[in-house]
């Protein structure tokens, strides 16, 4: 699995494997499989096959989380406070909703 590097004081509450669904003209998606990380600092989501963070978000950017379904899967959605969303599905999606918590990031 991959890893991160870690900031000064900065620690993990949880890592998985998810899916990044990326919004791309009209209502299609692109679908990134990778690892989510949520720290006391931020949430980063790097794809799987490279070495990018498709998504780096520090606390003081995110407003906050929604969670839904997909046909039969739960989808956790991160806002930014610019007005950005960022949804992820996969098996730790109730993981991911404890470790958000944790790190001080509200349900709205």
């Amino acid at each position: 699995m991959a890893n991160i590097r870690l900031e000064s004081g900065e620690s993990v509450f949880g890592r998985g494997m998810m899916a990044y669904w990326e919004p791309v003209l009209g209502g299609a998606c692109n679908v990134w499989r990778g690892t989510i990380f949520v720290t006391n600092q931020r949430v980063c989501f790097q794809i799987s096959w490279t070495t990018h963070m498709e998504v780096e978000l520090r606390q003081s950017e995110i407003k906050g989380f929604t969670v839904g379904k997909h046909l039969f899967a739960t989808k956790v959605t991160i806002h930014s406070k610019s007005g950005k969303k960022f949804t992820f599905t996969g098996f730790p999606a109730k993981k991911l909703q404890d470790w958000l918590r944790q790190a001080g990031v509200q349900e709205i």
